[in-house]
């Protein structure tokens, strides 16, 4: 990350120049080499129309900070570089490879939740499939069950014409 340099966007125009406040580099050698500026970590606010210092402090361990009430963080200088800390939370923010990391557990996270879901859902199909084969055979069931007592009651039925017609036959 750096500031107040000019960023010239077409090569060979001078005219095509920007020169913001704060920019970053990604892919960029992190080398913060604080060779020029004493303390390494400043800041500036606007007051009444003139930039005033933030005042710095050093933090245990030797990392320096400072706060920005417009941002409503402080700005910390250490071994891990620049960070930018949320007072009120508590905690650093996360910079854009820790994002990124958690963006990927996260999807990680929502792909597992999709394959649980799917995996419960399938499992709940089967069950669906195996009560409707349940169903099914128990039908057959009773409908077997009910064709041998048919057949049992026209057994029946048939022993008892066979009997009336030797009695009649032999009466």
């Amino acid at each position: 990350m750096s500031g107040n340099l000019f960023i010239y966007y077409e090569e060979g125009n001078p005219q095509a120049v920007v020169a913001p406040d704060v920019f970053m580099v990604m892919g960029a050698d992190g080398r913060p080499t604080n060779d020029y500026l004493t303390p390494p970590l400043q800041g500036l606010e606007l007051i009444a129309g003139k930039y005033e210092r933030l005042p710095a402090w050093e933090r245990s361990g030797g990392e320096l900070a400072l706060t920005s009430a417009v941002l409503g963080l402080e700005l910390r200088l250490s071994d891990r570089g620049l960070r930018f800390h949320d007072p009120r939370a508590g905690r650093d923010l996360s910079n854009l490879a820790e994002t990124d990391d958690e963006r990927q557990r996260a999807e990680r996270g929502r792909s597992r939740d999709r394959q649980r879901a799917e995996q419960e859902r399938q499992r709940a199909e089967q069950e669906r499939q195996r009560a409707e084969q349940e169903r099914q055979r128990a039908e057959q069931a009773e409908s077997r069950l009910a064709r041998e007592a048919a057949a049992r009651r026209a057994q029946a039925r048939v022993a008892e014409l066979e009997a009336l017609l030797k009695r009649a036959e032999s009466g």
